[in-house]
């Protein structure tokens, strides 16, 4: 990879060193900026065929300040206050001038591809929400409900070590309910601000069901504000409010004390979730905070925590802020609360999601970003919580050069072209953003544009006709259930895909760079070692053509323990070993639009290398045979 800084064209030039007054934080600004035939020429290069922008917001600012300029005739800070989205384009200019361009190997038969040595993050997890698909399948039959435990938490199916319970904001009795069917989740307050602790029974089903199987990261999340705590009474559209902080941070703790006095452990809990968005159409829960507030919410629920005399509730972390998009809102916005936050040590780790599709040069900022503004301390571990619903990128971006999808909008693809998109955002984050966790946004979705009981090959067909099909699942189901009794889990390439990180990358897991330059075009790949010594490598070819690479083991001795592929036609197939040879080579073929994960174990000093992550079951916590039921309700009732 390569990367270099650039300055801005003659007209932005003139305009930035009159505008340095008006930005928010002036102390972060270097000198004026200057050499703008550099990023003249960079501009130019941006723009040729089949190339596009290297950086996903640094074209287009430009071009709506020079417009901005040209139609107002001047080039003065005056003008550009007059512009908010203006002096928004100038900021960004300033601030993150990152470029990255991603170099490959010209003839990659004859390089030989090296895992680094040099370790990189610790990986916690890989996850999916609970939200909103239990309220669905409260309808399903038992076995198909115990069915979908099996299929999401067990070591044979998709093995998730990370889970995100939705708590809920709905009343009993609230002013206005959640207009999407299945989006309102019953929250444990009730309308008149009192507790019924056997609401949400579904979603508690799968959060003990999560437990059980030993999930290592399990958290809470809250889309809003309970609606008995809102002044309107009603589970979105609201805005939190500071003077009811306290009231919030303090029903927080008590759901989760309850949970602890029930034998559920929660890992983390987040507190907010899209501030950045109240949802006032009340299509979905969901609660706006301002910039200036979050930090307060953190702070006071971290004393809230600390004061909590219930066992395990004092140890829970806390992570925030979830914002929805990596360009427009995490960049300008962290300034307002994660530098009080990590030195206060009132956040444990940052959440974030990538609504924007952020493409490599953005996330070499964002990371920079937390690093910069976590000064003088280290800066709390980055979680990617949420991603979904994109578009397939082959409709719209080269087939190299760009990340993935372009925008969120209705189409429904259960292709290896989405999950292609899928593994290289997850590469993305690994990689340029070093993240401990990854989550998809849901792991089952009615959202289909059919019903496959009716029209068959439905589940396995590519449609953009309809508003109501998205690529939000792992796992689907048919949306007229109740008219078909059709209650069968209808897979998708991307839970094939998302196997190999779930099952190959385990919590502990120390990752080790394969660096790009050696790799072909078109084609990336994660490496780690796992606790008990074994390396996983997961190769991502999306090319239409199959690639050779010879990868030299980082030790003596090795051994290929697993060769698995998911292909157009193979789903987490396991396939014959490669054969390593006498000088510790290996020769490997990627197949046309692949994912390939490889197994094997190494004698050596990097294999002996001391790690310190445990999983859930062997940590002392509750396990899930100590449970009990809650009062009153049955162990298997999700009505």
């Amino acid at each position: 990879m390569m990367r270099r800084d650039l300055s801005p064209a003659p007209g932005i030039n003139a305009m930035a060193q009159d505008f340095k007054a008006f930005l928010p934080d002036v102390s972060i600004l270097s000198e004026p900026i200057g050499n703008t035939a550099v990023w003249e020429e960079a501009i130019t290069n941006d723009a040729k065929a089949n190339k596009g922008p290297v950086n996903q917001m640094f074209s287009q600012n430009i071009a709506h300040v020079q417009k901005f300029e040209i139609a107002s005739d001047i080039s003065n800070a005056t003008a550009l206050s007059q512009s908010s989205s203006a002096a928004r384009a100038l900021q960004f200019l300033q601030l993150y001038p990152t470029r990255f361009q991603q170099a490959q190997a010209a003839n990659p038969a004859e390089v030989i591809v090296k895992i680094s040595s040099t370790p990189q993050q610790t990986i916690q997890s890989f996850g999916a929400s609970g939200a909103w698909w239990p309220n669905f399948l409260k309808d399903f039959p038992p076995d198909q409900q115990k069915n979908l435990s099996t299929l999401l938490f067990s070591e044979d199916w998709l093995h998730l070590s990370g889970f995100r319970y939705n708590l809920g904001a709905s009343g009993n009795d609230d002013s206005q309910a959640v207009s999407t069917p299945g989006r309102g989740v019953e929250s444990f307050m009730l309308s008149d601000g009192t507790y019924d602790w056997l609401r949400d029974k579904a979603g508690y089903y799968y959060l003990r069901a999560a437990e059980e199987a030993g999930v290592s990261s399990i958290t809470a999340f809250v889309n809003a504000i309970p609606a008995a705590l809102t002044t309107d009474k009603k589970p979105c559209g609201t805005r939190l409010d500071p003077q009811v902080i306290p009231n919030f941070v303090a029903y927080i703790t008590e759901v989760l004390s309850h949970f602890s006095e029930n034998g559920i452990h929660i890992d983390y809990i987040s507190p907010m979730n899209e501030p950045d968005h109240s949802f006032d159409t009340c299509n979905q829960e969901g609660m706006s905070v301002s910039q200036a507030d979050r930090a307060g919410v953190f702070q006071q629920l971290r004393s809230a925590l600390q004061e909590s005399t219930f066992p395990g509730v004092k140890d829970i972390k806390i992570m925030g802020d979830e914002t929805s998009q990596i360009a427009s809102q995490a960049l300008f916005e962290y300034d307002a609360w994660l530098p009080s936050v990590t030195q206060s040590k009132s956040i444990d780790a940052i959440a974030v999601h990538m609504y924007d599709w952020p493409d490599d040069a953005t996330l070499l900022n964002y990371r920079q970003l937390v690093l910069d503004r976590s000064k003088p301390g280290p800066p709390p571990p980055i979680k990617m919580t949420e991603i979904s619903s994109f578009t397939t990128a082959s409709r719209f971006w080269a087939p190299w050069g760009k990340t993935g999808g372009k925008t969120m909008g209705p189409e429904y693809d259960p292709s290896i072209n989405s999950a292609l998109d899928m593994a290289r955002f997850i590469w993305q984050w690994l990689t340029l953003v070093n993240v401990e966790s990854w989550d998809w946004w849901t792991a089952v979705s009615n959202m289909m544009p059919c019903s496959p009981s009716t029209t068959p090959g439905c589940a396995t067909t590519y449609s953009n006709s309809s508003g109501a099909a998205y690529n939000d699942g792992l796992l689907y189901i048919d949306p007229k259930y109740a008219e078909t009794k059709d209650y069968n889990f209808y897979f998708t390439k991307r839970f094939w895909v998302f196997k190999h990180f779930t099952k190959f990358l385990r919590p502990g897991a120390v990752r080790f760079d394969i660096p790009n330059e050696i790799l072909p075009y078109g084609t990336v790949a994660v490496a780690a070692q796992n606790t008990d010594g074994v390396y996983s490598t997961i190769f991502i070819n999306r090319n239409a053509t199959e690639q050779g690479i010879r990868m030299e083991l980082p030790g003596k001795g090795g051994k290929i323990t697993a060769s698995v592929q998911t292909t157009a036609t193979h789903d987490f197939d396991d396939v014959p070993l490669p054969v390593v040879a006498a000088d510790g080579t290996v020769k490997i073929t990627l197949p046309a639009k692949s994912v390939l994960s490889l197994q094997f174990t190494v004698n050596g000093p990097v294999s002996t290398r001391k790690r310190a992550v445990g999983s859930r079951m062997n940590t002392g916590k509750i396990k899930r045979k100590d449970m009990l039921p809650r009062k009153g309700e049955d162990e298997d009732d999700t009505s």
